[in-house]
């Protein structure tokens, strides 16, 4: 004995696994002379408040940071070389909590 559902599902089972007509085919991509010329993006304006550029105010903490914004997370940010010294800085994220992480490199 068949049950009217068991047709249903046949059914529908076999609409879902046949593919839409047409060709299929991958195409190389072709680089055009004009995509060599471009030069790389703009920085975004949220990158460019650096953490450890912001003041933290007289009453805070000076070894306490601001909360970073998400867009900061995982990124590797270089100040300027001051005093032949050159400080790279990445902050990330744990639970609640953030670490930045600071380099100093002398030049």
């Amino acid at each position: 004995m068949m049950d009217s559902n068991d047709d249903a599902d046949d059914r529908c089972v076999s609409d879902l696994s046949s593919s839409p007509p047409g060709p299929y085919q991958q195409d190389g991509y072709l680089i055009k002379q004009d995509d060599k010329i471009k030069q790389p993006p703009i920085l975004p304006p949220h990158l460019l408040q650096v953490l450890l550029n912001k003041d933290t105010g007289v009453s805070c903490d000076p070894t306490l940071l601001p909360e970073p914004n998400h867009v900061m997370l995982n990124h590797l940010y270089a100040l300027s070389i001051k005093d032949g010294v050159m400080v790279l800085s990445a902050t990330h994220r744990y639970k609640k909590k953030y670490v930045t992480t600071l380099l100093y490199k002398p030049i």
